[in-house]
């Protein structure tokens, strides 16, 4: 079982009301670390309920087990995080340095896979 994690998803796509495109460019990952910018939001209460959460930077990553039929997979920051249908993730990245991002698929009947990315090469833009 091989997973995929990517941030190669369409930047006119709508998360929560913000496109990927008002979230973030030219994010990539390349050897367990994300690059690229993350783009200041303001008032994002589509993310969440919370006044505290609909501020700051926010990263959208794309996580899939390719050919493998009802693989579970999950995505954490801080707090683990629910992709939607097609595997997409909307993260609030709040302090680059010290977070990670920890994608875990697994399947009964195969091996758990587990890949972690360092997020100290992005670009977190400010009010």
């Amino acid at each position: 079982m091989g997973l995929s994690v990517n941030v190669n998803v369409d930047p006119t796509e709508d998360l929560f009301g913000k496109t990927i495109g008002d979230l973030q460019s030219n994010v990539t990952i390349n050897r367990g670390s994300i690059k690229g910018t993350l783009k200041y939001v303001d008032d994002y209460t589509g993310f969440s309920s919370d006044p505290a959460l609909q501020s700051g930077n926010y990263l959208v990553i794309h996580a899939e087990v390719p050919n493998v039929e009802g693989a579970t997979i999950s995505v954490k920051v801080t707090n683990p995080v629910t992709l939607d249908a097609d595997g997409i993730a909307v993260l609030r990245i709040a302090d680059k340095n010290s977070q990670t991002v920890t994608v875990v698929a697994s399947k009964e009947g195969f091996e758990t896979v587990t890949k972690v990315f360092h997020l100290g090469s992005l670009a977190c833009e400010t009010e």
